[in-house]
């Protein structure tokens, strides 16, 4: 079975609806079922073990534990009355501060679909009471959810991290500068639509003592990214042992400090949490599997035939890179996304000049902005049925966001010292 057929196999079934797990474990078995070694096909059970038999992979459920008891703590509306007292008195100042909150939040989830989960609502109907279109105060709110998995701690940073060799804490440090480009860039984006819209501007009183008290209640919110990502830039702490530490800091700040976890809030929490993790593992056996069809067909090695011939100038390919992983995050799971094919363009990034941190961080924006580009953006979608607007309003609403976010895209892929400069400061 040629890698052709693989492709054009899996990309079928996944269009049919099958579920992206059985889908690559159906090619994978299919591939060796007809291969002419056909015992290889009792190989995929060991490959589908050690795809999971990796010690880095045991911080992806913890993170996922820790944004989920943060999320359920109420630390999110108190993280937007702190954003509402330090930028809200702007005109469109309800609209930016959805983005600074999701900015500081973010560092909680860093999922885009948990940053929707919850802040979404919140924010959408806060901003529609204001005067803002639901429309666009639901574009708003996706367009800087996508802060979310770019902002450290990031499971899928760590994923990527782990399938690519690449220094977890040196990806975080070269996280930093791009995600805050990404919520700057949301909020010029607001700026330069608040006075023709004529959004409103709030009058929300921002004394001194006011931003005090609110700093004192977001702080150990605020505080947490920081603690983890400090914990294993200094060695004092592995990227596993940093997620632990982040799972007890959320049950004692959310248990004990704001007294919102219940026990059997908890209970229902870590119920939850061992349900995603689990099917998230599995997606992650499965890619493995494919990743080992790849590994066998030489894939990386034909995509950089196919770049060389074109001739192309280095823009031009990382161009390609782009729009091939953003089709790519429209229509699978980001992770599956970069497990399957980031191995595949590393070598041919690589040639061109661009370095590991640097393709890293535009990977891993790529499929995230993926998930709110048309037609299929699992996020657009997510936000359309949680606030009741209607899909077409939502995509014009976000097409200004998109469009300045592929904009970033590009300048990350061509500028290196956005994401090498402070790894270095750092000596990684």
């Amino acid at each position: 079975m040629s890698i052709e057929w693989v492709l054009l196999v899996f990309f079928a079934l996944l269009l049919a609806g099958v579920p992206m797990a059985f889908t690559m474990i159906a090619v994978s078995s299919l591939y060796f079922a007809l291969s002419p070694v056909p015992g290889f096909i009792f190989l995929i059970p060991e490959k589908i073990f050690e795809a999971l038999d990796y010690i880095v992979m045991t911080a992806i459920p913890f993170f996922l534990l820790a944004g989920d008891l943060m999320n359920r703590s109420g630390m999110a509306e108190q993280l937007m009355s702190f954003s509402n007292l330090v930028i809200g008195g702007v005109r469109s100042g309800l609209a930016q501060v959805n983005v600074m909150a999701s900015l500081l939040f973010s560092g909680l989830t860093g999922v885009a679909v948990g940053d929707i989960a919850a802040l979404g609502k919140v924010e959408v109907t806060m901003m529609e009471k204001s005067g803002y279109p639901r429309a666009f105060a639901a574009a708003v709110t996706i367009a800087s959810s996508l802060i979310g998995p770019i902002i450290p701690p990031s499971g899928i940073i760590i994923l990527y991290a782990a399938v690519m060799d690449v220094s977890i804490g040196g990806m975080f440090l070269a996280a930093l500068f791009p995600g805050l480009l990404m919520a700057l860039a949301d909020m010029l984006i607001i700026a330069l639509q608040a006075k023709p819209r004529n959004f409103p501007k709030s009058d929300v009183a921002r004394a001194l003592p006011d931003l005090a008290r609110g700093l004192k209640v977001a702080f150990l919110a605020i505080m947490m990214p920081f603690i983890l990502i400090g914990g294993i830039v200094s060695g004092l702490m592995t990227p596993t042992e940093a997620a632990a530490v982040s799972v007890l800091y959320a049950l004692f700040v959310g248990g004990v400090l704001y007294r919102a976890l219940t026990l059997r809030k908890i209970i229902r929490i870590f119920a939850n949490s061992t349900y995603e993790s689990a099917r998230l593992l599995f997606l992650l056996a499965g890619a493995m599997t494919m990743s080992w069809i790849f590994a066998l067909e030489n894939l990386s090695e034909m995509a950089q035939a196919f770049f060389a011939g074109l001739n192309a100038s280095p823009i031009v390919i990382i161009f390609l890179i782009n729009m091939m992983f953003i089709v790519f995050g429209t229509i699978m799971e980001p992770c599956i996304a970069l497990i399957l094919f980031a191995p595949i363009v590393g070598p041919v990034a690589y040639s061109i000049g661009v370095t590991p941190y640097q393709l890293g961080i535009m990977l891993i924006m790529n499929v995230t902005v993926g998930l709110a580009t048309p037609p299929v953006g699992a996020v657009l979608f997510a936000m359309a049925s949680i606030v009741n607007v209607k899909i077409t309003s939502l995509i014009r609403e976000m097409l200004p966001f998109l469009a300045i976010k592929f904009v970033l895209l590009l300048i990350i892929g061509l500028v290196p010292p956005l994401t090498t400069f402070i790894p270095r400061l750092f000596g990684l």
